[in-house]
């Protein structure tokens, strides 16, 4: 496994970070197999993005295996009305104190509140958490540009935003100019749902024969090498894409396995075979320049 700084935390982080999700409906010893599996596997970053009880009762055991200052732990608020409120998050240091057993949370990462501050009571109460060191940091999860008043409020820490192969420069550029600002980036979607179909079909359509003699993107930009590279699937490509980005301080990977775990933890210690970053930028050069051309038509 390989290690990151996490911005001005002080703290390294593994280079991919575990999400541990309601989605998984997975019983506690097998959330605590599937932590600990990712423990022994270099994996010292988690986030924790959902609150059953099986969930938190095999994350508590597992947590308690491994020195708290050597564990990264994020919590992902989330809220039906998609506001963060004192009571949501009253409820997430109870559920982090009475059900993991932390003494404190590294990061809690909030959705986009798309203003310059969260709402005036959960802003006090997340700057008195931090002021008390019961949370370090706090993250804001956005797929877009976040409120420029936010990002220079001092109370943000990081930024979590997707980043893949197909990342267009207004993604890019978010990332980086959150680097320029101290920020950690957490790098998310790393397989993003249009590239794990693309087994099933082609994200472009080659043109008729009469039309690729006059068009010279007609034979390249296509993503056939994420299902034909030997001996990688699609989804190592694309993590082992991200992991080349040296603004992420960590990308967050999801894995219901402890073999899914172990794969992608090994994704880290590989460098992507020749030719395929050429055939990403190609890839992704065509993509701009057929919506470009959509939009002139």
């Amino acid at each position: 496994m390989r290690y990151r700084p996490f911005g001005n935390s002080g703290m390294t982080v593994s280079a991919i970070t575990l999400r541990l999700s309601d989605q998984s409906r997975l019983r506690a010893a097998e959330w605590r197999t599937l932590i600990f599996t990712a423990i022994e596997n270099g994996i010292n970053s988690f986030q924790i993005d959902g609150e059953s009880p099986d969930l938190l009762r095999g994350a508590a055991e597992a947590f308690a295996s491994v020195e708290r200052r050597l564990l990264f732990l994020t919590w992902r608020v989330r809220d039906e009305d998609g506001q963060v409120t004192p009571a949501v998050i009253d409820a997430m240091m109870a559920a982090a104190s009475d059900d993991l057993g932390l003494d404190y949370l590294d990061l809690v990462l909030i959705n986009d509140p798309q203003t310059p501050e969260p709402p005036a009571a959960a802003n006090a109460a997340l700057r008195t958490l931090r002021e008390g060191r019961a949370i370090r940091g706090l993250g804001v999860a956005s797929r877009g540009d976040v409120d420029p008043g936010l990002m220079a409020s001092g109370l943000v820490t990081a930024l979590s935003s997707p980043f893949n192969l197909s990342s267009g420069w207004a993604e890019r550029n978010r990332v980086r100019a959150a680097v320029r600002q101290d920020l950690a980036v957490i790098g998310e979607d790393f397989w993003p749902q249009a590239l794990r179909e693309t087994g099933a079909k082609p994200i472009f359509q080659k043109p008729s024969l009469w039309r690729r003699r006059s068009d010279p993107l007609a034979d390249v930009g296509g993503y056939d090498f994420l299902t034909s590279t030997p001996g990688w699937s699609a989804e190592d490509i694309c993590l082992g894409y991200a992991l080349t980005e040296p603004s992420l301080a960590t990308v967050r990977i999801t894995a219901d396995t402890p073999a899914e775990v172990e794969r992608l933890a090994a994704v880290v210690e590989r460098d992507l075979p020749n030719g395929v970053c050429a055939q990403i930028e190609m890839a992704r050069f065509s993509a701009q320049e057929r919506e470009r051309a959509a939009g002139r038509g």
